[in-house]
């Protein structure tokens, strides 16, 4: 006997065993998938008793973990590509769940917030005096783990702290304008074409104190709030995805582009990926409008 269930394409949602509950996108974006034709489960990738080959495609989402399991993480992903689908794809997880990435779309010239990356042996250089607060946060972080507001002469204990962790560290000048204007983090969804704008929302500052508030021990807690993102913002962000090393990687089936306020213009903080939050809440119809995008995603890319 053929159930109609197995005829149906089986999508995973991928978490974490420990972001249980911590993802609002997940439950809206399972019912939209259900009511545009697939059949869907919600799994994380640290459950052993998984099967991954059951699944037509797995679509990352709250996989928020990663950063302190990393080696174990990259492991699974080596494993669950060959006998499954990740979305964004494998390679596209590879190259973007290491910040160095920063530094290829900076050598393309996208305006990228300032920072340095201090990697693991190397001694901590001196930095700006002038500058009066820095954030030091590891290369390979998820939810703003690991990030800490620094006084100068915190630094360099925090970066060594993270070198004893295994994380090369970024040193950055806190850009201090993120605690009126927040930052901007604008959502880009992919249906095997090109990447289309869909909505923003605003992130407030999260390291306005000295640590960051986690919520499970894995997810910062973030205030978010209703924002549209103004033109300026839409070029940086469509400069960052039209570069060389980003169109390398093959169609996309999500993006977000969070950038921070300067006085001389917006600038890149990071480019999203691998599992973002993109708070569907936030814009009404984008969790059906992902699901659609994403099943028609799986449907035409190899």
């Amino acid at each position: 006997i053929v159930l109609l269930h197995n005829l149906l394409p089986v999508i995973g949602l991928v978490t974490a065993i420990g972001a249980a509950g911590l993802d609002p996108d997940l439950e809206p974006l399972r019912i939209a998938l259900l009511e545009n034709g697939a059949d869907v489960e919600v799994v994380s990738w640290d459950d052993d008793e998984v099967e991954w080959a059951y699944f037509e495609a797995i679509i990352l989402r709250s996989t928020w973990d990663y950063a302190d399991r990393i080696v174990e993480f990259r492991a699974w992903l080596d494993v669950v590509d060959q006998q499954t689908r990740i979305v964004n794809p494998f390679s596209v997880v590879a190259w973007s769940i290491d910040k160095h990435y920063l530094n290829d779309l900076a050598r393309e010239g996208v305006a990228v917030a300032p920072m340095t990356f201090v990697e693991v042996g190397d001694v901590v250089p001196s930095f700006d005096p002038a500058v009066e607060v820095f954030v030091v946060k590891p290369a390979v972080g998820a939810g703003s783990s690991g990030g800490r507001r620094c006084m100068p002469n915190e630094v360099a204990d925090h970066v060594l702290m993270l070198h004893g962790m295994g994380h090369a560290a970024i040193v950055q000048p806190y850009l201090e304008m993120i605690d009126t204007h927040g930052e901007t983090a604008l959502v880009y969804l992919g249906n095997g074409g090109d990447l289309v704008y869909d909505h923003a929302f605003r992130k407030s500052a999260i390291l306005r104190s000295t640590d960051v508030e986690l919520e499970g021990g894995v997810l910062a807690k973030e205030e978010i709030s209703d924002r549209t993102a103004n033109d300026i913002e839409r070029s940086l962000a469509e400069t960052a995805l039209s570069c060389q090393s980003v169109r390398a990687l093959g169609p996309l089936a999500y993006a977000r582009v969070d950038v921070v306020p300067t006085r001389n213009g917006p600038v890149l903080l990071e480019l999203e990926l691998v599992e973002p939050s993109l708070y569907f809440r936030s814009s009404a119809g984008s969790d059906v409008r992902a699901a659609q995008a994403w099943l028609r995603y799986i449907a035409t890319t190899a």
